[in-house]
């Protein structure tokens, strides 16, 4: 009988397409207009696994996602969708 620490199991992900360029610009439109106007807008980004949340950005650099519930610091380069709420 073998134990479960005495196997070493590595977790097996396919890396996801790279996000095309027309996407990626049309992306950036909708969270620029987030900041100017205030909106609220849902992203979808890869953490360990494919996280979505909706808030209004207030940052840029990393997407800072603000709602009254939390906040959420989105990197860029993991950003997989982005939507206006």
């Amino acid at each position: 009988m073998s134990l479960l620490y005495e196997n070493h199991y590595e977790e097996v992900m396919t890396p996801l397409p790279p996000v095309d360029s027309d996407v990626l610009a049309e992306m950036n439109v909708i969270i620029y207009d987030s900041v100017r106007k205030d909106f609220a807008i849902a992203v979808s980004w890869l953490d360990e696994c494919i996280r979505r949340e909706w808030g209004v950005v207030k940052d840029i650099d990393k997407i800072k996602l603000v709602r009254i519930d939390g906040v959420w610091w989105v990197p860029l380069e993991k950003m997989l969708q982005v939507e206006r709420v």
